[in-house]
């Protein structure tokens, strides 16, 4: 009976929660129905697991300190396509805030577009205290050039975004400093992730046009490799299932070389990596290569004869259409942007 009740009690309070979350408007431009112009006022008098929509416009909405967990949705990000102009940020930082009590985990960003700096700054950063965490973070339909973290974090998760640049886990060898685990990256268009020497991380179902460097402990499947030239660099104990790398050798090391079933990784000391059905050398058999309409989510589709529709874990199709998470075709469409990709096919990272 008293377990009941406290069952009872305790449903009823999660649900007065989830009823109790308030939804707030953001534009920067005149508009009806607008509660604030500036994101970070809107952050600032919400409540923890509010939601903030933010409205598309010329002008960026600049930097954001998000100190509680929120749903940040820019306008478009749950349509099929995004009309007029997109919702841009600067940068995020991810933090705590010891005095309230509060910090970022549990937060949601959905669908922004964050803009290129010179210096490769960061777009969205964590800073997080030595007994503080940054956990349960979901990045969902963005544009990002550049995400970097700084402290613990746990529980990430990336879902149909195109990352121009890098995500830094912030951990290599010999320093290990950062603890980033339980990473997960699932449809991405991206070009390089590193710094995940702590293990515990999940990338599938990914075009990946750079390199993944000083990572261990991974679960790499169903991927596709565009770089000709290598693309791992200090990966260690990974296994890596399905995948398709248009490049002739994985690595500038000679237990990255071996073509077909990678069954040769397991013997090179220090490295232990193991994997089956993989595949080098080979192409994928893209409609056709980005252009102008890499936010129309035409490219990187399949054509029929291609050797990455059954090439995956269990005769699954490799690459962002296949997967749980298959890529949203026009979700990215923005008809503001000429050029989105200036560096993304002969990547520097």
């Amino acid at each position: 009976m008293f377990k009941n009740l406290l069952l009872f009690l305790f449903s009823f309070l999660l649900t007065a929660q989830v009823v109790a979350s308030t939804k707030w408007i953001v534009c920067n431009q005149r508009s009806e129905g607008s509660h604030y112009w500036s994101v970070q006022s809107a952050i600032e008098h919400a409540a923890p697991y509010d939601t903030i929509f933010v409205k598309g416009s010329p002008i960026n909405y600049g930097n954001v300190l998000l100190e509680k967990p929120l749903i940040l949705v820019a306008e478009g990000s749950l349509c099929d396509e995004l009309p007029g102009n997109s919702a841009k940020l600067t940068r995020i930082l991810l933090t705590s805030n010891p005095f309230r009590r509060t910090i970022s985990s549990g937060s949601s960003i959905i669908g922004f577009e964050f803009p290129f700096f010179a210096g490769n700054r960061p777009n969205i950063i964590t800073v997080s205290g030595e007994k503080t965490k940054i956990e349960h973070i979901t990045i969902e339909r963005n544009w990002i050039w550049f995400i970097e973290i700084a402290g613990e974090a746990q529980n990430w998760f990336f879902k149909n975004n195109i990352i121009r640049g890098w995500v830094n886990g912030g951990s290599a060898r010999p320093h290990r400093v950062a603890k980033s685990q339980d990473f997960f990256f699932h449809n991405n268009v991206i070009n390089s992730i590193r710094g995940f020497d702590q293990g515990r991380i999940h990338i599938q179902n990914n075009i990946i046009t750079g390199r993944l460097s000083d990572i261990s402990g991974a679960e790499i499947l169903n991927n596709i490799f565009t770089r000709e030239a290598f693309v791992l660099e200090n990966v260690y104990g990974c296994n890596f299932m399905g995948n398709i790398s248009m490049g002739e050798h994985l690595g500038n090391a000679d237990c990255y070389r071996h073509p077909g079933r990678f069954e040769s990784m397991n013997t090179c000391t220090g490295f232990a990596n193991s994997g089956s059905d993989n595949r080098v050398g080979v192409d994928p058999g893209f409609v056709y290569w980005p252009s102008n309409d890499i936010m129309g989510g035409s490219v990187f589709k399949l054509n029929g004869n291609s050797a990455a529709l059954r090439a995956g874990v269990n005769g699954q199709q490799a690459g962002i259409y296949g997967g749980r998470y298959p890529f949203p075709e026009n979700a990215f469409k923005n008809q503001e942007i000429d050029d989105p990709f200036p560096f993304f096919i002969t990547s520097i990272y």
